[in-house]
């Protein structure tokens, strides 16, 4: 039984909102700590054995830390961004990608997973011709705007 979809431009903006709560504890908050409060100093590690390595360790901790928090805070501003777009397009993107979904779950009963029948597959709401669904590697990331996922 198909499910139909309705455009509710309140649960967007209500969800947008969400977001931007996020995004402003993320940036007045968090940020801040790892950036210039107390965290962003290493802790006073001493002289015993072991310090020098748990300085380094808690170097890389905290390089992998912000950076994390840094593509956390990029994706929060993209999402809030799409929103923001769809909700000004009336649904029309949606509408859009809805379509696309659609086309690409009809062609996978005959093509094998999400690939269309000219070998492309569904990656990011586009259709990237000539990569084939099946044997995806991360060489074939190479074409703009393709996801890798490791499995």
């Amino acid at each position: 039984m198909a499910q139909e979809r309705v455009f509710d431009p309140e649960a967007i903006e209500e969800y947008r909102q969400f977001l931007l709560g996020l995004l402003e504890t993320l940036e007045n908050q968090v940020v801040p700590v790892l950036g210039t409060g107390t965290l962003s100093r290493a802790p006073a590690f001493g002289t015993a054995p072991g310090a020098a390595d748990a300085a380094g360790r808690y170097l890389e901790f905290h390089a992998a830390t912000w950076r994390n928090l840094q593509y956390l805070r990029g994706t929060l501003h993209g999402m809030e961004a799409a929103l923001a777009a769809v909700a000004a397009s009336g649904g029309e993107a949606d509408e859009e990608a809805t379509t696309a979904f659609a086309a690409a779950e009809s062609d996978a009963g005959s093509t094998g997973g999400g690939a269309f029948a000219d070998g492309g597959v569904l990656t990011d709401g586009g259709a990237v011709p000539g990569i084939a669904s099946d044997g995806f590697t991360a060489e074939d990331a190479a074409v703009e705007g393709a996801t890798v996922f490791d499995a």
